[in-house]
Formats: C-alpha cells, sequence, structure tokens
C-alpha cells in the first residue's frame, strides 16, 4: 500500500451537500483546502444520490439562500440551455418555497470544475480513518484503494453526514434509536398513464400488500399520498428503507441491499400487474441508498423543535433554514410540520457548527447540532449548502488570522459570504 502525506491548512472531510461548498469558498480566499471523499464525485445526497432537487432557494417573497449554492445552481442550468423561471413566477402553494431540480451529471461536473478551478485538492473513494491532534494541527489518516493518506491540516470542517470526524475525534455525538427511513433513488419510465385508474391501481397495490408480493416501505407515503402519486414520480423518491444506518461500510452495504430489493419488486408489481405498465423501463437507479439521519453532533448550542418553529433569531447566526419539518417514519410515512406563517424564515447560529469542548474544527450538513425534529427541517439541501458556506468562512477566516474557527465573529463570517452573494440576515 502506498503512502502519501499532503499539507494542506483546511481539510473539508466529505464534499456532499455541504462539504462542496465549504471548500469552493474556503479555497476561494485563497486557502490550501482538500477534500475527502468517500463517492465518486461531488454533491452527495444531491449528485451521486440522486435527489436532484434542492430546496429552497427563495421563499414565497424573498430569496434566502443564494451565494455560492445558487451561482453552481444557475452555471449548470446554463450549460442546460434552460432558463430559470423568476421566482415571481413561481406558485409555492404545496411547500413554503419551491424545489429546484438540478441535472447530475452537469452539476457534479460545474461543483467539479469550480471546486479544481479554486485551487480544491479533490481525494475521491478516500475513507477518514484516525485524526490526532498534534500541536496546532490535525493529522489525519484516509484510506483508499492502494493508498494510506496523512493529511496534515490547521483545521478540518466535517461534512460527512455520519459525523466521521467528529467520531474519530471521540467528540459528543447522539443517535436516536430509531431514525427516519432511507431511501434509494431510481427512476421508472415509460409508463402509459392514459391507461392509469387511481382507484384501480390502488386497489391492485393493497392487494399486492396483503398477499406479501409488495412489503410495507416499497411505497414509502401509503397512508399519506395514493400510490398513483409513485406512477406519477416514476418511482423517485418513493420508497422507504426502514431502520436505514449507513454510519459503517457494513450497515451501508445492508441498506444498499434492501434498497434495490425493494426498489425490484415495485418494478415488477408496475410492469407485471398494472394496466398501462406493460412497457415500463426501470432506467436510472442511483449509487447507494441514503439515510436521512444519523449521527448528529453535540455542539456548544442544540437547535431545538421550539427554536426552529419559532424561527428564533440568534446573536450568531450566520445562515438561513428555510423549510418545513419533513419527517419521515414507519406509521404514515411522513409527518409535516408548517410553520404558522409562510414569511417566518429559521436561522442557524454558529455555535451549532462548533462541537462542543473542541477547537479547530466545525461542522456542516445534517450532523449539526440539534434535537431529531428540528434535524427533519434543518437537513433541507440548500440549508446545508449554506451552512457549507458559512463553515468554509470561518475556516478561512481562522487560518488567516491564525485562531481557532469557534473564536471567529459570526458578524466576519456572515460579511465574508455575502461579499461571494449569499444573502445578508
Amino acid at each position: 500500500m502506498r503512502a502519501v502525506r499532503e499539507h494542506v491548512e483546511l481539510l473539508v472531510i466529505g464534499g456532499g451537500t455541504a462539504g462542496h461548498i465549504a471548500a469552493i469558498q474556503a479555497a476561494r480566499e485563497g486557502v490550501t483546502t482538500s477534500v475527502i471523499e468517500a463517492g465518486t464525485m461531488l454533491g452527495g445526497t444531491m449528485t451521486e444520490g440522486g435527489v436532484f432537487m434542492p430546496n429552497h432557494f427563495h421563499s414565497t417573497d424573498q430569496p434566502v439562500v443564494q451565494g455560492i449554492p445558487w451561482e453552481l445552481f444557475v452555471k449548470s442550468r446554463e450549460v442546460e440551455g434552460i432558463p430559470i423561471k423568476p421566482a415571481e413566477r413561481r406558485r409555492p402553494v404545496d411547500t413554503p418555497g419551491y424545489y429546484s431540480h438540478i441535472n447530475v451529471p452537469i452539476y457534479a461536473t460545474i461543483a467539479e470544475a469550480e471546486a479544481l478551478e479554486a485551487g480544491v485538492i479533490l481525494h475521491y473513494g478516500e475513507f477518514t480513518g484516525d485524526i490526532q491532534a498534534v500541536g496546532d494541527s490535525w493529522e489525519v489518516t484516509s484510506y483508499g484503494r492502494g493508498l494510506i493518506r496523512t493529511t496534515i491540516a490547521r483545521e478540518i470542517i466535517d461534512a460527512s453526514g455520519d459525523a466521521d470526524g467528529a467520531r474519530a475525534l471521540g467528540l459528543e455525538v447522539e443517535k436516536a434509536p430509531q431514525r427516519q427511513p432511507g431511501t434509494l433513488q431510481y427512476r421508472i419510465e415509460d409508463i402509459d398513464m392514459q391507461q392509469v385508474w387511481k382507484g384501480e391501481v390502488q386497489q391492485l397495490y393493497e392487494e399486492a400488500l396483503q398477499s406479501g408480493r409488495l412489503e410495507r416501505g416499497d411505497w414509502a407515503y401509503f397512508d399519506t399520498y395514493p400510490f398513483l402519486w409513485l406512477l406519477q414520480m416514476g418511482g423517485h423518491n418513493s420508497t422507504h428503507v426502514y431502520g436505514c444506518d449507513t454510519s459503517d461500510a457494513q450497515v451501508q452495504t445492508e441498506a444498499n441491499i434492501r434498497g434495490r430489493q425493494a426498489m425490484l419488486r415495485i418494478y415488477r408489481f408496475i410492469h407485471e400487474e398494472i394496466p398501462g405498465g406493460e412497457r415500463a423501463v426501470l432506467k436510472t437507479m442511483y449509487a447507494r441508498t441514503l439515510s436521512r439521519e444519523g449521527y448528529r453532533v453535540i455542539g456548544e448550542h442544540r437547535i431545538t423543535t421550539e427554536e426552529f418553529l419559532a424561527s428564533t433569531t440568534y446573536d450568531d447566526q450566520i445562515c438561513n433554514a428555510f423549510n418545513y419539518i419533513d419527517l419521515h417514519n414507519e406509521d404514515n410515512g411522513c409527518e409535516e410540520v408548517f410553520h404558522t406563517s409562510k414569511s417566518m424564515i429559521p436561522k442557524i447560529p454558529f455555535r451549532s457548527l462548533i462541537p462542543r469542548s473542541s477547537g479547530r474544527i466545525l461542522v456542516a450538513g445534517r450532523i449539526i447540532s440539534s434535537d431529531r425534529k428540528s434535524l427533519a427541517g434543518l437537513r433541507a439541501q440548500c440549508t446545508c449548502m449554506a451552512m457549507g458556506q458559512a463553515a468554509g468562512a470561518a475556516a478561512a477566516i481562522a487560518i488567516r488570522r491564525s485562531i481557532p474557527s469557534r473564536e471567529v465573529p459570526a458578524k466576519e463570517i456572515l460579511a465574508m459570504t455575502v461579499a461571494h452573494g449569499a444573502v445578508s440576515l
């Protein structure tokens, strides 16, 4: 096995929804930045995971997340040659904002190009192992096929989605005994919807469920929406993998197997039993089953459900967290809790990105310090991207001033992200 040593100023663990934005932000400020990403591309859940619909860049009446996330979205749409509908022409009657779809290959490639142009050093297919403090730096061991890498860095941003860095350091984390179900994203096409009748397909689904040809969770929202919805979506975001865990390789393997089994059951049912499904094609399957929650870091502040629903403001707020509580479950598919007014915009305090009793390490994304129910709102993709930009700015300022990132004033973080196009709070 080849041994490699690398010296950088900032190491970002995970190049997913939050991590790739964090790395670009820091690198654009002249910080030598590397990314260790276990997958094969940047974007994580948005790209390799197939949830290609970041929400929400805008509320009903104003932009809530802009900056580098919006820049990459716009550039990807320009490559597609697809104009973006102005916010005032959208009608967010189903949710407080609206979803904006990306083309996965284009977005992932644009994000990669922007990262490389900024000077980010990318390492795909690597997993974080041991982390040790060496003086005022970190020594991080990562493993990839045929190599073991030692990275010396002054700051770390853990954007791994499962708190890989925080756990390696022995920092405090928590994990709910019953987590939200996971999902494997896939797409079934060429269903002849002219032959589909809502009542008939619902009855066929219920009979297949009772007979055991389908299993509970194969259709995620069985008590929320009719089965017709799955056909209209082509199966995308339609399956629940109960008890899903992705925090190590073995449980990720088990989740992948169960997700693919559910996908095949649904496809066979549509193809063999649904009128109009005879020519259905199972055309797309994404790389891995995704979890909606795993480990959360215990930070200097824990965002509560009450704070999220009240859209609490904080002295150290660094970005918006605009979404609703979207808590997937095994009982009826999904619990949705909306704010009392669509004009309410929750915030993220910087303290929730700082692991308790730590220095020179920040977190971003769904491992943010929060309670379980508020996380169901905070984990929205645009919010995670905004967190990533704030964390990248904080690390850049800390490195520039030779102080731990936890000591960076929130106002300076916000000022830097605004200079890069983010929304001023």
